[in-house]
């Protein structure tokens, strides 16, 4: 708590340790284990990331950064690896790289920031079950794993630390059973998932309403969070094959605009009025523009027309059901309030990414952000996020 102003993070991550799968994936599955390392290194520190997954035929997939499993000609293989080094890095996370950004750590970025909770989110684990081939059962596994682990990283790390369940979208049964075990035995508040298609069905199928129906449920909000990289992204790859300058941005922001159609123009948010949805990490002002244009059509040539199989507007199935996780010093936040209201932004500073170097001024850049009431200020950094997470404040 930082000068009377309290603080959710609403997206920050935890940094998996490489001997993960090796302690807590089920001896069934360890023939096919995955490789990950995820870190800081370096004079100034910089931050890298490999995740290999095995699949059929005796082909591995590695990723983030250029897995390409669309043109023909090009291995669906990356040179996942490189570093990224950006300014104050050392400044945000020299004293955690040093240990390996531990769990007790964690309580000691809460305070240096003055933030009250951080919700944690994966990093290797965005791309764990990112690959076509990978069968249902090994995804799950994968899955549970991590879940696994993370129970323990926040038993660790204590109560002001939120776990997220991760969850494969290949069988929604499954999923819906590890949402349930880990929100009634681990406590987590959300679960997550990855929503680049993996095999035949897509988020608005009526085969995904088991998991749908389970988060109704449980009272847990659905975390839309991307990986930008992820060998199953062949929109993105397909696009943009080279061009990896914009590759996260694209990856992120228009993953997070196809979510959000497949979610309400195909009808899921209709047919599950209590299910919430965040979606994170993709800035918030494309919300303003999308939602008008979903209902506008092209041109604006059906603004105002009923749409088939909804009976609302998409903007109010936004409003009723749906929140943006907006950077502090975002613009487009006093966008979404001038078109929506300011009940639906929650806030994230990506603590543990290079992006995320800045979380120790998350409060003050909030509070200093212009053209946006203290009212809605104080919504957006606490009032919203327990609305979306059903976390008991202390």
């Amino acid at each position: 708590m930082s000068k009377g102003h309290r603080l959710i993070d609403s997206d920050s991550h935890i940094l998996e340790p490489p001997d993960l799968f090796e302690k807590y994936l089920e001896p069934k599955f360890r023939s096919s284990m995955p490789r990950a390392w995820v870190d800081y290194q370096g004079d100034p520190l910089g931050f890298g990331i490999s995740v290999t997954v095995p699949s059929a035929h005796d082909k591995e997939y590695v990723m983030p950064f250029g897995s390409d499993p669309v043109r023909e000609g090009r291995p669906a293989f990356g040179d996942a690896g490189t570093r990224i080094v950006l300014p104050e890095h050392d400044d945000a996370y020299a004293s955690f790289a040093r240990e390996g950004f531990p769990p007790e750590h964690y309580d000691l970025a809460l305070e240096r920031a003055g933030i009250d909770y951080m919700v944690l989110y994966p990093t290797t684990g965005l791309y764990m079950t990112a690959v076509p081939e990978l069968d249902a059962d090994t995804a799950a596994a994968y899955r549970r794993a991590y879940n696994n682990w993370l129970h323990d990283f926040c038993s660790a790390a204590g109560q002001r630390v939120v776990g997220v369940a991760s969850v494969d979208l290949r069988d929604p049964l499954e999923a819906a059973k590890e949402a349930r075990r880990c929100v009634k035995e681990f406590g987590f508040k959300a679960v997550h998932i990855n929503p680049t298609p993996v095999g035949k069905h897509r988020l608005y199928d009526e085969f995904y309403d088991p998991l749908w129906t389970a988060l109704e449920d449980l009272d847990v909000p659905l975390g839309i969070h991307v990986g930008a990289g992820n060998a199953a992204d062949e929109l993105l790859y397909y696009y943009l094959p080279e061009l990896r300058v914009a590759q996260a941005t694209v990856a992120f922001t228009i993953g997070n605009m196809l979510a959000s159609t497949a979610l309400i123009m195909g009808g899921v948010l209709e047919r599950h009025p209590r299910l919430r949805v965040v979606h994170l990490e993709s800035g918030a002002g494309w919300v303003a523009f999308w939602l008008d244009r979903l209902g506008a059509g092209v041109q604006g040539g059906f603004r105002g027309l009923a749409i088939d199989g909804l009976s609302m507007a998409p903007l109010d199935y936004f409003q009723r059901q749906c929140y943006i996780a907006a950077d502090q010093d975002d613009p487009g936040i006093a966008q979404v309030i001038a078109t929506l209201g300011d009940n639906n932004i929650v806030t994230a500073t990506d603590f543990g990414h290079p992006e995320g170097r800045l979380y120790a001024r998350a409060t003050e850049e909030l509070l200093g952000l212009p053209d946006v009431s203290d009212e809605s200020k104080h919504k957006i950094m606490w009032d919203n996020a327990l609305k979306l997470y059903p976390i008991q404040p202390e």
